[in-house]
């Protein structure tokens, strides 16, 4: 049955023939007719190099390899290898734009975090400053980094605030303000008219940014007047971020390589400011295992919300996550502040948490092929216990995100995609699977609304909603503090239960009950961009047919000395081949044979 399924998701994908283009929903003709009356925005620029290749294989960087048990670390032995860990980091420095550096773990359990790492109380994340740096498991069954122990919370009154197990980003600049934008441009177009040029390199990356708080500019991105409720809004102001590299220029004007997704209007204040970023991370091919609680209870404490948060990722432009598991986490991970980052292929697995995978404050990054399988009680039937619950807020968005796509992921039956407010917009939920819970999408009352203009659900397949869910379905409740949606655009929405949506709180809610073609929203806009042909890294992600995993000899350490013997697994054993048994090893990177 699963065999059929990945036929048939691959086949949908593959339909951009004449043929199919006949039984096209409206909703796409509209879009590819370009015609007045098209609600969608082109989303295929999202992901890693803009979703047109793949990250790359490690083994073809040619970077200096860390092994962790050349410093220290001994997996299994229930012992913190965390020294190692910060050895190789201190070895490769700090703010290093080009580290060329896979730090790689073997097979087996190290541990990263126990109470015994806390400093006169306090937590610490293990902070990798660098670009051009992979860290590497031998697969996401076969290395684990372990978080013991809860990491602290900086103040017990905001539940939110235990810090990050392992951080990789930038720290960042307040950015300096290159060009202000004279010129206007509509969604979907890529130039602009600027008052000066000579700061702006092409190829370099810029913020397109707009902060203002007045009133007329709130109410013409709301439609409406804000709820007193929404401090943020109406003191710092309509928030717009987009991370752009700049691909052209003239004496007055930037073209960007990809399209904006916000309309711009200098009378408000636009800018061009600089962009302070690292390129090309990867975390892949192990699973981070941490220990949440029991019974999960959303802002029951500091030990639910945020106690176990093994990874995020901050300022990264084409950088990615792949084959990762978590396992147990209160949080699985946010990319922040970020651009044209992907995830694919993770697994959430063990006790449920706070959330699962989000795009924070970024820019056209691609979660793709997430699957939440996570236990743990109910939130509303809090005796009942499910195989399947999922993370309480799962994959999605938050802050000022725009572009962002949430491709193909399932979550359990007790959560609903995260939209977790601060002024996220243009989001494309695009063939995912899972619940589809009232009330889940986040976000303190101050910061709403939930989501702003251009959220796109395509072809969504809801499994389970509430006992509580209105009837029908509220996008934006003035009866309730909590749940403000901007009119969403719904096309395909189906699944074993019956969802309806109020006409008025909706710009579409079309061929509802029954999935539409194109299947996919996102693989369509991409093959089209492309010249028909869908990339090879979406039809494996789609099959599941992903390149192996296993370890290789190329993974051993490089940065050892050249008499150092190494196992397959990657595990140093000593430098004296004749005490070794008989057997395949690893010496300068080569095989070799006793």
């Amino acid at each position: 049955m699963k065999t059929l399924q990945v036929i048939a998701l691959l086949l949908a994908l593959r339909s951009t023939s004449h043929a199919q283009s006949q039984t096209d929903c409206q909703a796409w003709k509209e879009y590819a007719g370009k015609l007045p009356s098209n609600v969608l925005l082109d989303f295929s620029y999202a992901g890693y190099k803009m979703g047109e290749q793949a990250p790359p294989d490690v083994s073809t960087l040619n970077y200096t390899v860390y092994n962790v048990c050349d410093y220290g670390a001994v997996p299994n032995d229930n012992i913190s290898d965390r020294a190692a860990l910060e050895t190789i980091i201190n070895k490769i420095g700090k703010n290093k734009q080009e580290a060329k550096a896979v730090i790689y773990f073997p097979e087996g359990d190290f541990i990263l975090h126990t109470k015994d790492d806390d400093v006169n109380g306090k937590s610490y994340s293990i902070d990798l400053l660098m670009g051009h740096v992979v860290l590497k498991g031998a697969g996401r069954d076969r290395t684990r980094l372990i978080m013991a122990d809860p990491n602290l919370p900086t103040d017990p009154t905001k539940l939110y605030s235990s810090p990050v197990m392992i951080s990789i980003r930038n720290n960042g600049e307040n950015p300096p303000v290159l060009a202000r934008v004279t010129g206007s441009a509509e969604k979907g177009e890529f130039s602009l008219k600027v008052d000066n040029t000579d700061a702006l390199a092409v190829g370099s990356w810029v913020i397109l940014q707009l902060t203002n708080p007045a009133p007329a500019l709130i109410r013409k991105e709301l439609g409406r007047a804000p709820a007193p409720t929404m401090t943020n809004l109406i003191n710092t102001g309509v928030q717009v971020i987009e991370y752009h590299c700049i691909k052209s220029k003239t004496a007055d004007s930037i073209t960007f390589c990809e399209p904006m997704m916000h309309e711009v209007d200098p009378q408000w204040g636009w800018e061009i400011a600089n962009y302070k970023h690292f390129e090309n991370v990867g975390v892949e091919d192990l699973t981070f295992v941490g220990n949440a609680k029991d019974h999960f209870v959303h802002h029951g404490s500091w030990q639910d919300d945020g106690a176990y948060k093994p990874l995020n990722m901050i300022r990264l432009v084409n950088s990615w996550v792949r084959r990762v598991g978590f396992q147990s986490v209160s949080e699985a991970l946010t990319i922040d502040r970020s651009a044209n980052c992907s995830v694919l292929d993770v697994t959430i697995t063990g006790r449920r948490g706070h959330s699962a995978v989000r795009a924070q404050g970024s820019t056209r990054i691609f979660i793709g092929k997430v699957l939440d399988v996570s236990s743990g009680y109910l939130s509303e039937e809090k005796s009942r216990y499910a195989d399947n619950a999922g993370q309480y807020h799962a994959c999605g968005v938050s802050k000022q995100s725009i572009g962002c796509v949430i491709w193909n992921c399932e979550w359990g039956v007790d959560g609903c995609f995260e939209a977790h407010a601060t002024q996220p917009r243009a989001t494309l939920f695009d063939i995912c699977k899972g619940g589809f819970m009232q009330y889940r999408m986040g976000g303190d009352k101050s910061q709403l609304p939930n989501h702003l203009n251009d959220l796109i659900i395509w072809n969504f397949n809801a499994t389970a909603t509430s006992k509580k869910t209105s009837v029908p379905f509220l996008w934006w409740d003035n009866r309730n503090l909590w749940l403000k949606a901007m009119p969403p655009t719904i096309i395909g929405f189906h699944g074993n239960i019956d969802i309806q949506f109020p006409a008025t709180q909706v710009k579409r809610d079309d061929n509802h009950g029954q999935a539409v073609s194109p299947y996919s929203l996102y693989a369509r806009q991409l093959s089209e961009r492309l010249g028909g042909q869908l990339p090879q890294w979406l039809e494996e992600l789609s099959t599941g047919n992903i390149p192996s995993a296993v370890h290789r000899p190329e993974v051993a350490s490089t940065d050892a000395d050249e008499s150092k013997i190494y196992s397959l697994e990657g595990c140093y054993l000593g430098n004296s081949l004749n005490v070794l048994p008989a057997g395949i090893y690893i010496i300068n990177g080569r095989k070799v044979v006793r």
